[in-house]
């Protein structure tokens, strides 16, 4: 295992407790609390209730008695956290010839900085490192996490599901998955132009069957067998039956769509515009696929000149009026904000668009706080092959929960010596899970390209 710290820190840090150490930089910072509700309690899963809002319960007294009138809608889901860890060691001869050697009590000893045995001095220096990647990987996982991502291989899936996001389910994976399933109604979406139009890759593969006994078909670098059944069209149809809900399953965002448009065909097309993906097949016997109907994808460029502006504006037109009664924030991509910022350069108005939200100083629209998100914009072009860049949620820090039960767990963070290895090692455990209570309460933009 990889060390990871090989360099000195100076200035020194000064002692403080585990919990202002870790648990608060990394649960508490105001990166998360200032966008979404934090729930540190939870133990594996709890019911979350939703409760409507009833209107016209009001009604003329006329009569002696009383007269019920008006109903509340309780319904619940649940959200179940997800165990998740961080461990890592540290070997005290990556210091050797660094500021941190004069902390060497022995001169010479490799396990025997400050007596690396004992905590105390590896606690001031690691915890803060570890704390603040810690919650780096925590944001990034809170908004993209899917259990069904894949590592992508030149740009397409490869098959095999990516740890670095599989643990649990982020927020805008709940998003793209309920807006796709319609769950979130159309209305709450609003497209986002770019200055090219993304297009999904297309490709119809034919079959002619001749004495064949099966067929495999591979789609992002996994086979799907049939047996061959009575003619080619008849096969066909049975892979579909048989695949169609596996291979629709894989890969969120960088997925693809099967279909058998007619006849012995079967039809693939990415489920986003700008996807690639790899598809082939192949007959065990003399029988051949031919392809046809073949569309290169093309992905989303930069976005249109004042597009995000106008997509801002369409937003709160299209927001329930209940959710302004509950402090409304934007959170928007970097592409976003910079097209934003370029209409209001060319108003003149960069700098009167600004108010305190959380102690900071953040630009608003309509009096809306906007919070800026560039991570998003990385992590959606490191790892989701940069479909839908631009994106924008309105809704309210109430409407967004992340829970884990770490604050309340005891062993959540060890770290002992392992003097055999002469290694100190630290590990981090804690459970964690992502979940929105009102579809309602949240409008969406750059979430569906067409």
């Amino acid at each position: 295992m990889a060390n990871i710290f090989t360099q000195s820190i100076d200035p020194p840090f000064t002692k403080q407790s585990v919990s202002e150490y870790f648990i608060d930089p990394m649960f508490m910072a105001e990166d998360i609390r200032g966008a979404i509700t934090v729930r540190t309690d939870i133990k594996g899963t709890e019911k979350l209730n939703r409760i409507s809002r009833p209107s016209m319960i009001t009604k003329p007294k006329v009569n002696p008695g009383f007269y019920p009138s008006g109903t509340f809608e309780l319904t619940t889901s649940e959200i179940t956290v997800k165990p998740m860890a961080i461990e890592f060691e540290q070997n005290g001869r990556e210091f050797w010839g660094s500021i941190a050697e004069q902390l060497l009590a022995s001169g010479y000893k490799e396990d025997d900085v400050e007596q690396m045995s004992n905590p105390d001095i590896w606690n001031k220096i690691m915890l803060p490192i570890i704390a603040q990647a810690g919650q780096n990987d925590l944001v990034r996982q809170m908004f993209f996490a899917d259990p069904v991502n894949e590592v992508l291989a030149t740009g397409k899936p490869n098959g095999t599901v990516n740890e670095n996001y599989s643990g649990y389910t982020g927020f805008l994976t709940h998003f793209l998955a309920d807006l796709y399933a319609g769950t979130i109604p159309a209305a709450l979406h609003i497209k986002i132009d770019s200055s090219v139009t993304p297009v999904k890759a297309e490709k119809i593969l034919t079959y002619t069957a001749n004495t064949d006994t099966r067929i495999t078909v591979t789609i992002n670098g996994v086979d799907y067998n049939e047996n061959y059944d009575t003619n080619a069209t008849t096969t066909v149809v049975n892979w579909l039956a048989s695949h169609k809900a596996a291979i629709e399953a894989r890969a969120g965002i960088n997925g693809v769509l099967v279909t058998n448009p007619s006849g012995a065909q079967i039809k693939v097309v990415s489920k986003y515009g700008g996807q690639s993906f790899d598809f082939t097949a192949v007959a065990d016997g003399s029988g051949s696929f031919a392809q046809s109907g073949v569309v290169a994808a093309v992905k989303a460029s930069t976005l249109d000149t004042d597009e995000a502006d106008a997509t801002l504006e369409q937003m709160i037109d299209n927001m329930p009026s209940e959710l302004l009664e509950l402090n409304p924030i934007f959170m928007i991509t970097r592409s976003m904000w910079r097209n934003l910022f370029k209409t209001w350069k060319s108003l003149g108005t960069e700098t009167a668009n600004e108010i305190t939200f959380k102690g900071i100083k953040v630009p608003t629209y309509e009096g809306i706080p906007i919070i800026i998100r560039p991570d998003w914009d990385i992590w959606i072009k490191a790892s989701f092959n940069d479909i839908l860049p631009h994106r924008a949620i309105l809704t309210t820090q109430k409407n967004l929960l992340f829970g884990t039960d770490a604050t309340t767990d005891s062993e959540m963070m060890e770290t002992w010596y392992n003097q055999d290895e002469q290694k100190r090692r630290y590990r981090v455990q804690y459970k964690a899970q992502t979940a929105y209570l009102h579809k309602e309460l949240v409008v969406l933009a750059g979430f569906k390209d067409d």
